[in-house]
Order: C-alpha cells, then structure tokens, then sequence
C-alpha cells in the first residue's frame, strides 16, 4: 500500500476525477469502485480528501454525494453556459405572468440545486438562494423531478432519502409520498402545501434536456396568505407550459 498523500500519488488526480464523475450515478464505496475500475481502498482514500476539501459529502453512513464545493463550481460553469440564455426568458415571463417568485433547479446526482432565482416586485424575499440545495420529498421541484424518473432509477433514490418532517405537513411515509408522485405524474405538476416551509407554497414542473433525461425543473412558489392552493393549481398550466419551453429550448423534442 503506498504512504504517499492520494493526490501526490501518480495519475491520482485522473483517478480522482474518474470517482467524482461516478458519483452522479453511485453513492457507495463498492459502487463507485466498480464504476472506475478502481481498487476499494485507493476509492476510499480519495473520497476521503475530497470529503475535506468540500467536493464530495457523506452521511456518516457510508453514502457519498457530490459536495457543495464541487456545486459551486459547476454553477459558476453554468452561468456561462448557453441553460442560463436558454432559461432565462421562459423564467422571467413565469415571473410576470403569475407575480410568484420563479425557481430553476437543476439535478446534480442525488441532489437538486438551485441555479436560477426571479424574484417579483414584491415588499418580501424568499429565503432561498441560487446555489442552496432542496428536498426532494417536500419541494415541489424535487416531487416533479422524481415523478418523471424511470421507476427503477426512483425506487433507488426513495431507499436513500431520509423523508424528514420539515414542517407538519410534510409527507413522511413511503407509501404518501408515491401516492402523490403518482398524482403528478397524472396532472403533470408537483405542489408543495406548505410541505418544505410553512407558510410557503409552490408548484413545480420537471425539465428534460435533448436526451429525454430529466435534469430538473421550475417552480413559483408564493405565501400562503396571498394565493390559496386552489389559486396555485389554477397557474399550473402557466408552470408546466414554462417547463415545456425551457425543455424545448434544450433540444428536447417533447
């Protein structure tokens, strides 16, 4: 076994980079060990400095996931790529059409960022900020985004989230949660009733790119004393016809 730090060993940073990549579709040691032909302990090493140079995060049990550091870079990325000239007008319109604030986020392995933010001209802020990661089982994004995943690809995401009560609404079970993915994927919205943030309410839409691949979606959220949920439901077309839009600009042929 060498003794040489990981990233001073030879061809390390390839092997790095090769884990990294990995890590969009692989959460365990053995996974990713499998996925870059990689021996377990020369994985384990590497994930272990890029636990502590913010690239990669881990539960404390044995599951991986691409880290907060590695987001920010990729949004600094995504901020020069053609998405954001791309979004950015379907978003603005949402905005003005419906008067909520308007959420893009896109799905980076198991997570899902925000990379976009449109805000009203309204006398309050939402707290959420570009770059600031989401649920998936309480944002209206997150729901929309897991109703349009294959079901293989869903039932291996749904045995890693850990459905915690943000609020008292909040769905905590299993079996909650798909009945109302299943409703999604009927009606083509997600919504969240004060699910992730009391008082707050939002509908969302996924997004899929030129391979048919879900890569996010697009939600306006507002407060719940301004819109009922009934008024929500009401701009869901509004939401969904956005998020068809943004997908078609992506090259998705709908």
């Amino acid at each position: 076994m060498s003794t040489q730090p990981p990233f001073e060993e030879p061809g390390a940073t390839p092997k790095a980079l090769r884990v990294l990549e990995s890590l969009t579709e692989h959460s365990r040691v053995s996974d990713l060990a499998t996925a870059t032909g990689l021996p377990k302990s020369t994985v384990h090493r590497l994930l272990k400095v890029l636990v502590e140079m913010g690239f990669v995060g881990t539960d404390g049990a044995g599951n991986y996931r691409v880290g907060s550091r590695a987001v920010r870079l990729a949004n600094r990325v995504i901020d020069r790529f053609d998405l954001t000239t791309q979004a950015e007008p379907a978003l603005s319109r949402l905005r003005n059409e419906t008067g909520c604030t308007v959420h893009f986020a896109l799905r980076t392995g198991g997570e899902l960022f925000y990379t976009h933010k449109k805000e009203p001209d309204k006398p309050y802020r939402m707290s959420s900020r570009v770059g600031m990661s989401l649920p998936w089982h309480s944002s209206s994004i997150g729901k929309a985004v897991m109703a349009a995943m294959p079901a293989e690809e869903l039932d291996a995401l749904l045995d890693t989230l850990p459905l915690e009560a943000r609020t008292p609404y909040t769905l905590t079970t299993r079996e909650a949660l798909t009945a109302q993915l299943e409703h999604t994927r009927h009606t083509g919205y997600a919504v969240d009733d004060g699910e992730n943030e009391d008082g707050i309410r939002c509908v969302g839409a996924a997004v899929r790119d030129h391979t048919a691949t879900v890569m996010g979606g697009v939600s306006i959220s507002t407060l719940s004393l301004e819109h009922s949920m009934h008024d929500l439901v009401l701009l869901a077309p509004t939401v969904t016809r956005a998020a068809t839009i943004v997908s078609s600009s992506l090259g998705y042929p709908g």
